[in-house]
């Protein structure tokens, strides 16, 4: 994998940016370089809070997956600098990438849109993989949050050509609203009371569910 993305980019990596505090959005290897690694604050005091129990490393480990745990460094896992509250674009020299921070999925979670690019990178949302997953952990009102999140993304969906979610499948621009949509319906769904219906559940692909 390391190797795959530094062909893809064939240029140094000069930044990342954790979209949130899941353990699959927090790793880092050494053969990355030191770029610095960014997040919401949110997101950082998160990953400050897990590193400063002193077993953390071996819960980390028992939350990856088996088939991976053996190979993957976690000495690098969570370090983010976290950026200033109200931050609205990534600081670095590249092109504009403005953060849309907000309370769906996870503390801290935040989607990345590269305007001049039309280009959404969804964190953990948006997915034709995986159906909406609200905080039911951390967040004090998961499905309130959630459909926040939903439209902080729709406020956005009309300039976007295409969408990246963390798990699944890249979208054009007509898969924005509808995965919008298609996730809106499964969260009202929840909220109610009622079993959802979704094609996601009932045709599911190969994934970590």
């Amino acid at each position: 994998m390391i190797s795959w993305i530094q062909e893809l980019t064939a240029q140094p990596i000069v930044a990342g940016f954790s979209t949130h505090p899941d353990w699959d959005h927090v790793l880092w290897h050494a053969e990355l370089g030191q770029a610095p690694r960014y997040g919401t604050a949110p997101c950082a005091t998160f990953m400050r809070d897990v590193r400063s129990n002193e077993d953390w490393k071996a819960r980390a480990y028992d939350g990856l997956p088996p088939e991976i745990a053996d190979e993957t460094p976690l000495d690098l896992y969570g370090l983010i600098t976290g950026l200033p509250a109200q931050t609205v674009q990534i600081p670095w020299d590249g092109p504009k990438v403005r953060i849309i921070e907000h309370p769906a999925h996870a503390p801290g979670h935040a989607a990345l849109f590269i305007e001049e690019r039309g280009i959404l990178g969804a964190g953990d949302m948006l997915s034709d993989l995986f159906v909406p997953m609200p905080d039911v952990e951390n967040a004090a009102n998961p499905i309130d949050d959630y459909l926040i999140g939903l439209r902080l993304l729709e406020d956005v969906a009309d300039d976007v050509d295409v969408v990246i979610p963390g798990h699944g499948s890249a979208g054009g621009a007509d898969q924005v609203r509808a995965r919008i949509t298609q996730d809106r319906a499964y969260v009202h769904a929840l909220r109610d009371g009622r079993k959802p219906r979704d094609l996601r559940i009932e045709s599911p692909k190969p994934g970590w569910e």
